[in-house]
């Protein structure tokens, strides 16, 4: 599926307009509505995620999945996953986390 198809259909699903997609992401609407046709073809990153950020916002439709399918429509890596667990465990203070 194409960037573009995948940016309508999370649009859609998040029951959001391109006027909330620009109200939350600053994005100018005409460059969203160019985005979704597919006129637009190689957003940035950080375009490409402002978006995901915006479809995720007062939404229970949209989760991280969303925006990394979002990211990997546009032909970027998805989100970077962290391990709180081990990170937790070594930050000094956090001796009680210590295997």
């Amino acid at each position: 599926m194409s960037f573009a198809e995948t940016l309508k259909r999370l649009r859609i699903k998040a029951g959001k307009s391109r006027y909330r997609l620009w109200e939350f992401s600053g994005l100018d609407q005409s460059y969203i509505a160019r985005l979704e046709n597919g006129k637009k073809v190689s957003p940035s990153r950080t375009t490409v995620i402002l978006l995901g950020m915006a479809l995720l916002r007062n939404s229970d439709k949209i989760d991280l999945s969303d925006v990394e399918e979002l990211l990997l429509a546009a032909d970027f890596a998805p989100l970077r996953k962290r391990d709180f667990t081990q990170e937790a465990k070594t930050r000094p203070g956090n001796k009680h986390l210590k295997d």
